[in-house]
């Protein structure tokens, strides 16, 4: 390949497979499979809360005219007055439950991001996962027409239930954990965020390739306040920061014409390969594979890769995928908010980084 792809400048397990060893690594799925309510809330942050591309509804066509981010000193414009519950239909399972909002982003923010997170780190994802819900309450889905949300991370947010969440911790660590979570909730209450009036989308992932991906890279539609950032965190701070993926040359060839049928693959698989593009950031974006553009982004779900930020060789036998980061990479990075967090930035400051021109306020006026 005319590139060497970034993960072979910078990838330890690349070092490994110089000199001719061919490491297979077991296929990670995709968030279905990995956020579910079970998740290790101490070990890694989850990669989404959702995969499906929803940039008609979000986009902001042609909107370069971007608001300042409200600026403010301690808590976010919190409105003084009445605070009045907000409930929600939550579908769980089979079952439609009611619940209050607050009550309700306890579970999400226990089966999205690791307790064990910076306390400014657990706010963000309290302020970003209540925005979304407000989100999908204005936008409903499809999938759950008798209710406003569901627990299942590959359409809405993961939701766990407090006892469930309990179970999987253990002794003070699991007080100290639960007390977190309910110190970002009660502290961030009735916060959101806007862009121009309306709750935004807040996609958000485990962890990005040293930037973030813009939306319309990802989905195919530019959306003002989801463009590419820097982000902070690295290979040392994020679990399986670096992953590889290998699979055969047939079962590459075999998958890959079913979703594209005009890509011509050969005999000789070495030369399916072409130039990879990069986006504006500096990331894969796409790779030419028997003459067609393949998107990063749909070799991630074709093949369980951890993120989109992928580039790809053959040796004639099989495939090998490197990857870096976790999740679609729009939005806010989890693992790079915790390291923002570290370095004294408030849940704020982390938000207004992640999602461009926004504020934030209280949905409580």
């Amino acid at each position: 390949m005319e590139k060497r792809n970034l993960q072979r400048k910078q990838n330890p397990v690349w070092r490994t497979l110089r000199g001719g060893l061919v490491l297979t690594l077991a296929v990670f799925f995709l968030p279905a499979v990995v956020f579910g309510g079970a998740a290790r809330a101490e070990s890694a942050a989850q990669p989404e809360q959702t995969v499906e591309a929803e940039a008609e509804e979000t986009a902001v066509t042609g909107a370069k005219d971007q608001s300042e981010a409200a600026e403010s000193t301690g808590r976010e414009e919190e409105k003084e007055g009445s605070d009045p519950s907000l409930t929600l239909k939550v579908k769980v399972g089979g079952t439609v439950k009611t619940m209050e909002l607050e009550e309700y982003l306890w579970g999400v923010v226990a089966a999205e991001m690791p307790a064990a997170f910076e306390p400014e780190a657990l706010k963000a994802q309290a302020i970003a996962a209540r925005t979304y819900t407000l989100y999908r309450m204005e936008n409903p889905s499809p999938n759950h027409t008798k209710a406003d949300i569901c627990t299942d991370s590959t359409c809405c947010q993961a939701w766990i239930s407090y006892d469930d969440r309990m179970e999987t911790w253990s002794g003070s660590k699991g007080k100290a954990y639960a007390g977190k979570i309910t110190t970002a909730i009660e502290e961030t209450r009735g916060q959101a965020i806007y862009y121009r009036d309306k709750p935004i989308m807040a996609a958000f992932h485990a962890a990005s390739a040293g930037v973030t991906k813009a939306a319309g890279e990802v989905w195919g539609k530019d959306v003002a306040y989801l463009q590419s950032v820097k982000s902070p965190e690295t290979g040392e701070e994020v679990p399986n920061y670096y992953s590889v993926v290998t699979v055969t040359a047939k079962q590459f060839k075999t998958t890959l014409q079913k979703r594209y049928g005009k890509v011509e693959l050969g005999k000789k698989p070495q030369k399916w390969f072409g130039k990879v593009r990069y986006d504006d950031s500096g990331l894969p974006a796409s790779i030419c594979i028997g003459g067609v553009d393949i998107p990063t982004s749909a070799l991630r779900s074709l093949f369980g890769l951890r993120s989109s930020s992928v580039t790809a060789e053959c040796d004639g036998k099989n495939v090998t995928f490197y990857v870096t980061g976790y999740g679609h990479g729009v939005g806010m990075s989890q693992y790079g908010a915790n390291a923002l967090a570290k370095k004294g930035k408030t849940a704020g400051e982390i938000l207004r980084h992640y999602y461009t021109g926004v504020e934030i306020r209280s949905i409580y006026r």
